[in-house]
């Protein structure tokens, strides 16, 4: 049973179970502060070995209460009462490292995970203070929501070299012990590091170096070698193999003498490995979809800015040959590169951003949303990657005003949590093309911010000497809601047509039939399964065509889903503000004129080629029957093939 209340802490849910105490979700009731309590019933513990385990419990709360770092959980108190011990400490919201790799994560093989440095720095500072940890395992590093690592149960930790343990004791999670824990030697040093390279060899493999069971087990770890890691994944950098060879030596005193020495180690391989792939890597970019838009960008720059400062600074640069007339080889012209501003307010996210995005594109990072904006006022940026918790600014204010400040600067979101009103808001007043969850996966980042950098290409691009936009015949579609049908087309006084779908056949006929530039589409009303596969096949066939959607829903999750995979233009929750909605689709309409007038434009906002469910077969069936204006779609499938 939950208790209500453990101290002066309320308590909220419970989080975890282990061997001897559970870990609540509670709050502070005097600064509002959310904690987490690590419990132990006294009832429950074994009578012989109750004074021990409070014992252990309480050098716990000494370990890590005496440490100060970033990368460690931190303690805020330890207290007793006649029912309870408890640890109250910091509370991580996210998940542990081993939560990620059961949910199948990996990271890509081209760089170090920032988790992986940060629990080597981390290593490196508690040893320092002289707390060896002797339970580095991933259940014990746990991953917060902006992907930063922080160690967590210093239960058997040893503090300053006294021994609470007697030697003999074998303490640890068998994977994960080093081969003198098995021997019940004292512990030390290279012991955590022994552990750290069992847990970076597992993130980097996507299995442990050791995988028998029971005796089987503790023989590989005293007496076999693990397997080159390169054997199991060719992809990862050659020089690794000699560096986990170290921190996975047998004897402490060959493995690696700090925690520190093995991060340098670790950072010179895949340095040597980027540097051995430099070439085919660079040879590989300027095929790809973005070097071409690159190349478009700078056309359309040239066209826009013929007597433009660059001239002068071109000509500079050729030296004052040029300006004698002497013969001189033309510099090779620089590629411009789109330029992607990353804000957040903890500098760890914002260097991992930089690293991963740096060799596409320019990267500026700053640490708040007002700083962010003097910056956009001074520079044109093609890309903003915002944080929404931060100080000051949440992330969707920040967003709100760089739409004014840059409209056409393509905005992502980067959030570690589901607030629906967040989202919503993001969407309708800062028009974020995409969200992405921390932690990221580094392939799904890069694919965002280069799908975001095409769009703020074409953007540029359309707009380089842009038209007045013209007027559209295009109508309105509402799905769903006859009352909202009628309050679109009374509040639209003849400036649009809006028309009436009440069924989904009848939706999917009327855009076959007619140029629709809008529609709105009810949620609620849609009567199947797969609301998002059904709005990504229509805006696969037509582009251009703006979605909004309303319901009454409260998932965070699917919100983000319709974002990103079927591009909805804004959501509307219920009950429908009727205001909000006729300027919603006054808006969508003008964008929808601008797509038809830049064909490059509306195809960026087509939506991502994936999976087809039965949901979205069967759509793609009705449409193919009717034929229409999607036909030409159709037929260019069975030319070309699915």
């Amino acid at each position: 049973m939950t208790p209500q209340r453990i101290g002066k802490y309320q308590v909220e849910r419970e989080l975890g179970r282990g061997g001897m105490a559970t870990v609540y979700a509670a709050v502070d009731p005097v600064i509002r502060r959310p904690v987490a309590i690590k419990v132990v019933r006294r009832a429950e513990l074994e009578s012989p070995q109750a004074t021990r385990t409070l014992n252990r419990f309480k050098r716990e709360a000494q370990a890590a209460g005496a440490l100060n770092h970033p990368n460690i959980v931190s303690i805020y108190e330890y207290g007793e009462d006649d029912e309870y011990a408890w640890i109250v400490m910091e509370r991580v919201d996210g998940g542990s490292l081993r939560d990620q790799l059961i949910g199948g994560w990996r990271p890509e093989p081209d760089s170090l995970p920032a988790v992986l440095s940060q629990l080597l720095e981390a290593l490196e500072y508690s040893h320092a203070n002289g707390v060896v940890h002797r339970d580095i395992k991933p259940a014990n590093v746990l991953v917060s929501s902006t992907g930063a690592a922080k160690i967590s149960d210093f239960g058997i930790a040893r503090i300053d070299r006294s021994s609470f343990t007697q030697v003999g004791d074998v303490l640890g999670t068998p994977y994960y012990m080093a081969p003198e824990q098995f021997n019940g030697e004292p512990a030390t040093e290279r012991t955590d590091i022994y552990a750290a390279a069992v847990v970076i060899y597992e993130v980097l493999a996507g299995r442990r170096p050791f995988t028998g069971l029971g005796m089987h087990l503790m023989r590989q770890i005293l007496e076999e070698e693990a397997p080159p890691i390169a054997s199991i994944d060719p992809r990862l950098p050659a020089a690794l193999e000699a560096v986990l060879a170290k921190a996975l030596a047998k004897r402490p005193q060959d493995r690696y003498q700090s925690a520190g020495e093995f991060l340098a180690d670790l950072k010179r391989a895949y340095e040597s490995g980027a540097a051995a792939d430099a070439a085919p890597r660079q040879a590989a970019v300027p095929g790809s979809r973005l070097a071409g838009n690159i190349g478009a960008l700078r056309r359309a720059v040239r066209a826009k800015s013929a007597a433009a400062p660059e001239a002068g600074a071109a000509a500079a640069a050729a030296g004052p040959g040029a300006a004698s007339g002497k013969s001189t080889a033309a510099p090779a012209p620089r590629v411009r590169r789109p330029a992607v501003l990353c804000v957040d307010d903890e500098e760890r996210v914002l260097n991992a951003l930089a690293l991963v995005l740096r060799e596409t594109f320019e990267v500026e990072t700053l640490a708040s949303g007002a700083l962010a904006l003097e910056r956009i006022r001074a520079r044109r940026f093609h890309v903003i990657i915002s944080d929404q918790r931060m100080p000051g600014m949440t992330g969707v204010e920040f967003l709100r005003e760089a739409k004014t400040v840059a409209p056409s600067t393509v905005r992502i979101l980067l959030t570690g949590y589901s607030d629906l009103s967040a989202i919503v808001g993001s969407v309708n007043e800062g028009e974020v093309f995409r969200f992405l969850n921390k932690p990221w996966q580094t392939e799904d980042l890069r694919a965002t911010v280069n799908e975001a950098a095409d769009v703020a290409i074409a953007i540029e691009a359309a707009t380089a000497g842009a038209r007045p936009v013209a007027r559209t015949d295009a109508s309105v579609l509402v799905f769903g809601d006859p009352a909202v049908g009628r309050a679109a087309r009374e509040m639209a006084r003849g400036g649009h047509r809006v028309m009436d779908a009440p069924h989904l056949d009848d939706t999917l006929r009327l855009l076959s039939a007619d140029e629709g530039g809008v529609l709105v589409f009810d949620l609620d009303s849609q009567g199947g399964d797969d609301p998002a596969a059904l709005l990504k096949v229509l805006k696969k066939q037509s582009p251009s065509t703006q979605l909004l959607v309303i319901s009454e829903a409260s998932d965070a999750e699917l919100i983000i889903s319709l974002i990103n995979e079927a591009r909805i233009h804004k959501f509307l929750k219920k009950p429908v503000n009727y205001s909000l909605l006729h300027q919603s689709v006054n808006e969508a309409m003008d964008r929808y004129a601008r797509m038809r007038q830049s064909p490059e434009l509306a195809r960026t906002q087509a939506a991502r080629a994936g999976r087809e469910t039965a949901a979205a077969r069967a759509i793609l069936s009705k449409l193919k029957a009717l034929g229409g204006r999607f036909a030409a779609a159709f037929r260019g499938e069975s030319r070309g093939g699915r």
